[in-house]
């Protein structure tokens, strides 16, 4: 896709999931399974940024492009890291999380072919059950009638809905608007719900949901690998 740079950032140390981009899934690891999955859009450059040898060494093997990045506060400062060693590329620029395996091509396409702000950003979102919400590890984003994001939170939100909508990790930014993004102070919300985007909003960014019946499940936990396990056996 012309102009659309899909970095995806990619770390070894992950609390809950220690070297999950390394994860076996049914013989390819997560973060080629990430790859595998977005290369079917054909952006103009997709991209792993990471910290880790061992991950770039995977990436380069299977014949797709690696940054090495130094430390970084967050996903998206990684992603603009890697973006700023890329030499600016794209005019849109968007963050893959290496944990989301079932990525289709139409998440990537779905983003890059929204309009947008300078300083706006979009991302994904689909109906969940209303049973589900109580899982913390499921971050819910409430919408307003303009399709733009109210809040997100780890909580059920709005109380008494039929059904939530589950974020799913991926965002679209253009140039001006990543670099805000990165910028922008952590705000108090932000730092309660461990939600980064929160701190995007209270520094006046404008996000816009995009909702579907996108096939997502962030792999977080020694269970969630082993239900993408299941899923990938049986398709």
């Amino acid at each position: 896709m012309a102009g659309t740079v899909v970095i995806i950032p990619a770390r070894m140390e992950s609390t809950r999931l220690p070297g999950k981009p390394l994860a076996d899934i049914c013989g390819r690891s997560m973060i080629l399974r990430v790859l595998d999955g977005a290369s079917g859009a054909n952006p103009d450059r997709l991209v792993v940024a990471t910290d880790s040898r061992r991950i770039e060494e995977e990436v380069l093997s299977a014949g797709y492009e690696a940054v090495l990045t130094g430390p970084a506060a967050s996903g998206t400062h990684r992603v603009h890291m890697a973006w700023k060693a890329l030499g600016f590329p794209g005019e849109r620029i968007i963050n893959l999380q290496g944990d989301e395996p079932f990525v289709q091509p139409g998440w990537v396409v779905a983003l890059a072919g929204q309009e947008m702000l300078p300083n706006s950003v979009v991302t994904l979102a689909r109906k969940i059950p209303a049973d589900s919400g109580a899982d913390s590890s499921i971050v819910k984003v409430v919408v307003n009638s303009a399709g733009e994001a109210l809040y997100f939170s780890r909580s059920s939100i709005p109380w008494g809905a039929d059904f939530f909508f589950h974020h799913v990790g991926v965002y679209c930014f253009t140039p001006e608007s990543l670099s805000f993004c990165v910028g922008s102070p952590p705000g108090k919300l932000a730092l309660q719900e461990r939600l980064e985007q929160l701190s995007w909003m209270e520094n006046g960014v404008k996000i816009k949901v995009v909702p579907g019946d996108w096939n997502a499940m962030g792999v977080d936990t020694p269970e969630n690998l082993e239900e993408a396990r299941k899923w990938f056996r049986n398709c």
